[in-house]
């Protein structure tokens, strides 16, 4: 008996060896690491230099307007605005010491159907603002112009004004 009792205890614990054995669990940790830099894309997908000429005196008197005259793309994982200037107050070439001024270009957004608003050459709100931002994401839009150089401005065939557009989070 105490031979059969040893053999039963023998036989448990190897039992529960085997048991033990099977049921662990092994395992390894890697932690993954990603850095996420701020994005903040804007891009002019058509419309980037429009040659316009004003060749008719109907089109003195009433102006050229261009319906998505700038078309954009933006990205950005941040909350963020859009602004729009003119990169001078006048426009290059024309006669010297008789400037045509960048506000003869007003804008506005694509589709609002506000009023538009004079060029300059201090930043101005096109899309949202410091205080109002949009939501990050991406998307596209555009910008109407209205462009009316009258008859106070010599002719010229050679008159050229950069437009900036920023993106920005601030």
């Amino acid at each position: 008996m105490k031979r059969s009792l040893k053999y039963i205890l023998l036989l448990f614990l190897l039992t529960m060896f085997h048991l033990d054995v099977r049921s662990q669990t092994r395992y390894i940790l890697k932690t993954v690491d990603i850095t996420v830099p701020t994005v903040l894309d804007l891009q002019i997908t058509s419309g980037a230099n429009p040659i316009l000429d004003f060749n008719q005196t109907s089109i003195l008197d009433n102006g050229i307007t261009l319906l998505g005259a700038t078309t954009f793309s933006y990205k950005s994982n941040r909350a963020w605005f859009a602004t729009i200037k003119a990169g001078s107050a006048n426009f290059t070439g024309g006669v010297a010491g008789s400037p045509m001024p960048a506000g003869v270009i007003r804008y506005r957004i694509n589709g609002t159907g506000a009023d538009y608003i004079r060029l300059s050459d201090t930043e101005q709100t096109l899309i949202a603002s410091t205080g109002s931002k949009n939501l990050r994401g991406a998307g596209s839009g555009s910008i109407d112009f209205r462009i009316e150089p009258g008859y106070d401005n010599p002719p010229a065939q050679n008159y050229s004004l950069q437009i900036i557009y920023t993106i920005s989070n601030l």
